[in-house]
C-alpha cells in the first residue's frame, strides 16, 4: 500500500512541478520502477517493443503498413534491426510506430498487455497529460497496459538516437 501511495504522490508531484514551471523529476524511472515486477510477469508474446520512427535512417528501405507501422528490414542502417532481432529472440512483438496515435491503436489491435517503449520528452509529456496513469497500468484506449520505457537522446523528429544497450536491458 505504501508503494502505491508513493507512486501516486510522485505522479502528482511531477504534474505540479510542470504547473509551477519547476524542473521535473524523471518520471520514466518512477513508472519503470513501479510497474517492473508486474511487467516481468506478462508473457512476452503479449508485450511489444515499440520504437519511434525518428530512430530509422533517412535511407531506410522499410515500407509502411497501416496495420503494423514501419516494417523493418533489418538493413543495419540504424539500430532498429538489432533490436528487432533481439525482440524476436525473446519472443516479443516488434513495431516501429509513426505516431503516438498509431501506437495507441496498435496496442488495442494487438491486444497488448505490456509495452517497452522509446520516446522523447515531448511525447512523454503529451502522454502523461492525455492518458490516465494508475497503479494498475497506463490506460490506452480503455486498456490497462504495463510499460517500461526509455528516453530518446534528444527531441528531434528526423534524426534521433537512443542508448541501444539500455533498450536491450529493458527487454
Amino acid at each position: 500500500m505504501l508503494k502505491k501511495i508513493k507512486f501516486i504522490g510522485k505522479l502528482y508531484l511531477y504534474k505540479l512541478q510542470g504547473l509551477l514551471g519547476l524542473k521535473r523529476s524523471d518520471i520514466m524511472s518512477v513508472i519503470n520502477d513501479y510497474y517492473r515486477e508486474d511487467f516481468k510477469k506478462i508473457d512476452t508474446k503479449d508485450v511489444a517493443v515499440i520504437l519511434p520512427h525518428c530512430l530509422i535512417s533517412d535511407k531506410c528501405p522499410a515500407k509502411f503498413s497501416k496495420f503494423d507501422g514501419i516494417l523493418c528490414k533489418k538493413c543495419e542502417l540504424c539500430g532498429c534491426g538489432r533490436i528487432y532481432e533481439f525482440a524476436e529472440e525473446k519472443s516479443y512483438q516488434f513495431y516501429i510506430s509513426p505516431s503516438v496515435g498509431f501506437t495507441k491503436r496498435l496496442s488495442r489491435r494487438k491486444n497488448l498487455k505490456g509495452i517497452i517503449g522509446v520516446a522523447c520528452d515531448y511525447e512523454i509529456e503529451k502522454g502523461i497529460a492525455n492518458e490516465k496513469i494508475t497503479d494498475r497500468g497506463v490506460q490506452l484506449n480503455g486498456r490497462r497496459i504495463k510499460t517500461q520505457g526509455i528516453h530518446l537522446d534528444v527531441y528531434d523528429c528526423v534524426k534521433n538516437n537512443v542508448d541501444w544497450e539500455a533498450v536491450k536491458n529493458l527487454m
